[in-house]
């Protein structure tokens, strides 16, 4: 089978290579005995593939087992001196010329790899008098190349050639480790960029959370309210259907004396959460509480959530965690969409914790998305925040990067171009994370390029939130299977995946730029 790409013939033939590579008949009867030695990584077995050697000297691919024995056996030194045999005596064996590419890369000796695989990086170039190249040597090379891009950090090049793998071969473990070494390069180049930004980058000091030695629960009106506490993360919707048809009045303040309540018991149910663990079916009262609220569009409780949403960061991370940044935003829609001056007013609050505060600029995006007809009142709404941060200082504790970068991302996706010179000036004050939002440039392009990608999200009741949630959150799961593409020909000596080391917060924007948390983004890939 032959398929033309790109100037040249691809063959799957297996004869292909063997009559490339000297391999006889009575030789061919013989290499898998050779490739399981060079495997198994026997001193015992050098010997014998040198014996073999010996017979079949214009054969290159013995002296590549060989060179593969001695690096299970870990003489690296024998493994390199074994490559440069391979390249002296057989200087067309493309496999010898990536034992010696390898050798390089794994030396961390990047820039003497152009000098080897060639500096276009193209196997047709590095071979311009062959038509026609074995799938185990394109495979093999692009793997190699990939390699070598990932070293010097030139991500876009490595994935172009990984999109070719993928199309040649999907399953073979090469393809997959090579997929695993671009991840791998984006979280390495994401990290540093992360640390850099560690440097500059501008958070609030958040208070600690009050402790108060309160282990009672208090007396709610309803009874039902006590489902909230006992339920999980999902609540029948019979339950739901009893639980609305209670009188608002009294089943609203019941529901803000359950948020009241776990500030008022936050060291009794943390301390619960040491000593058992997580449990799922006793720890959502809060977020049942703030979606019930929604659901009710209980205007007059948006101060009771500004007050939760007030509180520390360990308060938040227990209670409410990722639906901080997933669906708080639809709370604040159905509580405070008409009511855009008291959200702006409790973003000006000293001392909020970055996720908290993004609930509200994403609820505005979101508004603008569903009412269009809102736009300018947005954009005003906009502005005056971003007033407010250029004229305040380090010392009000109010200026936080990461809520900027979120700021500027919301007003791309309504196109907020009115706003482009303000924004400027935020860059200029040295106020934004660009990993956030991109670097100025890429931001200016974004408003007079755009992507034309909608953000907007659905608004839903809370019976479908809670179906959402209990099919997406609580009961995915994930299977993944992989299928080995084995090439006998190809390699063997793969490089160790470059790793990126783990210093970043669960809770911090992830590096690789998406603007979600690390712990809901890449952390979990």
């Amino acid at each position: 089978m032959t398929n033309l790409v790109i100037g040249y013939t691809i063959t799957t033939d297996p004869n292909f290579l063997n009559k490339q590579n000297a391999i006889t008949p009575e030789l061919l009867g013989e290499l898998e005995q050779y490739y399981h030695l060079a495997q198994e990584g026997k001193k015992s077995s050098i010997q014998k593939i040198l014996d073999a050697i010996e017979r079949y000297p214009d054969n290159p691919q013995l002296k590549n087992y060989l060179s593969v024995l001695y690096g299970r056996m870990e003489e690296d030194q024998k493994m390199y001196d074994t490559n440069k045999w391979i390249i002296t005596e057989h200087p067309n064996y493309l496999f010898g010329k990536l034992n010696l590419a390898n050798e390089y890369y794994l030396r961390q000796e990047y820039d003497k790899i152009p000098d080897v695989l060639g500096h276009e990086m193209e196997i047709k170039v590095l071979y311009p008098d062959r038509d026609t190249f074995h799938i185990t040597e394109v495979i093999s090379f692009l793997k190699c190349v990939i390699l070598y891009f990932t070293a010097i950090g030139d991500i876009d090049q490595a994935k172009t050639r990984h999109e070719i793998m993928n199309k040649l071969a999907p399953d073979s473990s090469d393809t997959e480790f090579a997929g695993q070494q671009i991840y791998a390069a984006i979280m390495k180049a994401g990290q540093k960029r992360f640390e850099e930004e560690e440097k500059s980058r501008i958070s609030v000091k958040v208070k600690s959370q009050q402790y108060k030695n309160i282990t009672k629960a208090p007396n709610f009106c309803h009874p039902e309210i006590e489902w909230l506490y006992s339920n999980g993360l999902y609540i029948q919707e019979e339950k739901l259907n009893t639980i609305l048809s209670l009188p608002t009045y009294t089943l609203v303040n019941d529901l803000e004396l359950v948020l009241q309540d776990s500030i008022d018991r936050y060291g009794y149910f943390s301390k619960l959460c040491i000593e058992n663990e997580w449990d799922e079916e006793k720890m959502n009262f809060v977020i049942h509480s703030l979606y019930l609220l929604g659901e009710l569009q209980s205007t007059k409780s948006i101060h009771a959530v500004f007050n939760v949403l007030s509180q520390s960061e360990e308060y938040l991370e227990l209670y409410i965690g990722d639906f901080m940044t997933e669906l708080m935003w639809e709370v604040g829609y159905k509580i405070a969409g008409n009511n855009l001056e008291d959200c702006i007013q409790f973003l000006f609050k000293p001392g909020i914790e970055t996720f908290a505060r993004v609930i509200f600029p994403e609820m505005v995006m979101q508004l603008v998305l569903h009412n269009p007809e809102r736009r300018d009142e947005a954009l005003n709404w906009y502005n005056d925040l971003i007033q407010f941060f250029l004229k305040s200082s380090l010392e009000d504790n109010v200026i936080d990067s990461d809520l900027i970068g979120f700021i500027i991302c919301y007003l791309i996706d309504i196109n907020g171009i009115e706003l482009l010179s303000e924004i400027k000036k935020l860059f200029d004050h040295g106020i934004v994370t660009k990993g956030i939002c991109g670097d100025w440039d890429s931001v200016s392009k974004s408003f007079t390029q755009p992507d034309n990608y909608n953000n907007k999200r659905d608004i839903r009741n809370i019976k479908e939130r809670y179906k959402e949630i209990t099919t997406t959150w609580a009961g995915y799961s994930k299977e993944e299977n992989s299928r080995v593409y084995d090439y006998t020909n190809k390699v063997e000596t793969s490089p160790k995946p470059i790793k990126a080391k783990s210093k970043i917060g669960r809770n911090s924007p992830c590096p690789c730029g998406s603007g979600k948390k690390y712990k809901k983004c890449c952390l979990i890939k």
